[in-house]
């Protein structure tokens, strides 16, 4: 069962994590939301359908340390339509850390989702890109017109671009979830250990925002959340 209190009906969810653009943040979001879940107790598995690897460059120096994380498979974008169902089965919620700068590869990683969160950083440049990957979004939704996507804003800060940036989001025609997760040490000192946050830092404000944004994710995925686009 997932750790906030949230009961998933389905066998398995997938919620992946996309944008076009590099440096959004995807990996260390998937990483440590799957981190949350499974110290929660959720049967939870990392999936990583990104070519550079890094969510299972970070499983592999978990299991070298000997650290307590999630299961991370390497997927890559074309096979997951045929492998992905195999791999989940075991698994309550799956999230799955995709491709950027591809546009085919990044549709077929949000093909196979019940859930998009595109993360984006505060910047006209990334905004730029969001609205290329909502386009993608849009070319998804074409196929399946039931996938559900939110969006989120990655390491913010309190300057006055990231309150611009809040407000930007909302013109991309997908809304934006009520969490804000921040620019924090802490994740990339997690990530280094082989950790999530939860486990690094569990009394940091960025374990306090993952553990948010896990709960938001599981309440978008449901359909219960106000957050999540029709």
């Amino acid at each position: 069962m997932p750790s906030c209190g949230h009961t998933i009906a389905r066998m398995c969810i997938v919620v992946a994590f996309c944008n076009l653009k590099g440096g959004a943040g995807k990996t260390t979001l998937a990483v440590n939301v799957a981190s949350a879940l499974h110290r929660g107790g959720t049967k939870a598995l990392l999936v990583d359908a990104d070519p550079q690897g890094s969510a299972t460059a970070w499983a592999a120096r978990a299991a070298e340390l000997g650290r307590d994380g999630p299961p991370c498979f390497s997927v890559a974008s074309a096979a997951l339509r045929r492998d992905l169902p195999r791999l989940i089965e075991p698994f309550s919620v799956a999230l799955l850390d995709g491709p950027a700068r591809l546009g085919a590869e990044t549709r077929a990683a949000m093909l196979a989702a019940d859930l998009v969160v595109v993360p984006m950083t505060p910047g006209a440049v990334d905004l730029w890109a969001a609205a290329e990957t909502v386009r993608v979004l849009e070319d998804a939704r074409g196929l399946r017109p039931e996938l559900r996507a939110v969006a989120l804003l990655n390491r913010a800060d309190r300057t006055a671009l990231s309150r611009m940036a809040r407000s930007a989001i909302a013109s991309l025609g997908i809304a934006p979830l009520d969490v804000v997760v921040g620019s924090r040490v802490a994740f990339g000192e997690g990530m280094l250990n082989g950790l999530g946050v939860v486990d690094h830092a569990p009394a940091s404000e960025a374990a306090s925002e993952i553990r948010r944004l896990t709960k938001a994710i599981l309440e978008a995925v449901s359909g219960n959340g106000s957050e999540v686009a029709a």
